[in-house]
Parts: C-alpha cells; sequence; structure tokens
C-alpha cells in the first residue's frame, strides 16, 4: 500500500501543477485584455507633441492592443490628452490614437489628464 499512496501523492501534485498553469494562462489572457478595455478620451488640451524617434498609435491605450499607424519622427500631433494604464505608463490621446509618452515629446501647451 506504500507504493500506492506514494502515487496518489504524485499524481495529486501533478494534478495541482497543471491547473496552476492554466490558472497562469488564463490570467494572462484577462490581464491583456483589460489593458485594450476602451478609455473614454475628449480633445481638452491644446498641447502639441512631437514625435521622437519614431512610435505606433493604438486603438487603446496599451502595446497589446491593436495598432493603427506608425510615425515618423518629427511629427508633429494635436494631443488631446493623456492616461495611465494599468501599468503605470502614460499615453497620450492624439487624433491618430493613442501614443507610449516614451515616444513624445511636448512641443507647446500642455496636456491634461483624461
Amino acid at each position: 500500500m506504500g507504493v500506492h499512496k506514494k502515487l496518489a501523492s504524485v499524481l495529486g501534485a501533478t494534478a495541482l501543477a497543471v491547473s496552476g498553469i492554466a490558472v497562469n494562462v488564463a490570467t494572462a489572457g484577462t490581464a491583456a485584455a483589460a489593458s485594450c478595455d476602451h478609455v473614454s478620451a475628449s480633445n481638452i488640451s491644446n498641447g502639441v507633441v512631437v514625435v521622437v524617434g519614431g512610435a505606433t498609435a493604438y486603438k487603446e491605450p496599451g502595446s497589446a492592443c491593436t495598432a493603427v499607424m506608425s510615425m515618423a519622427p518629427g511629427h508633429n500631433l494635436n494631443a488631446w490628452c493623456y492616461t495611465i494604464n494599468q501599468y503605470g505608463n502614460q499615453w497620450t490621446r492624439v487624433n491618430e490614437g493613442w501614443i507610449y509618452n516614451g515616444h513624445l515629446a511636448l512641443k507647446s501647451g500642455t496636456v491634461k489628464h483624461c
């Protein structure tokens, strides 16, 4: 009977490990979906930003979201407002979509929180 108890323990531990992996995969999928939830934005600022080093605009403020277009350095954009996503990264809404602030520099005016 000692062998049966050991086998049951090993199988139980394996089942827990496998279920843990499934939970982690589901959590990762949920996090990606949450980062692409719609964020309301209005054109409430008078800021103009310039693209630094190239940038991609996204439908929502997260790089896991749908890309809309790419822009070359030096491109001037009207900044509507900014938000901070669930990862603590600041994104600015422009006419073309959402752009991560690490790819932008303020050229003039101010950019308000959405």
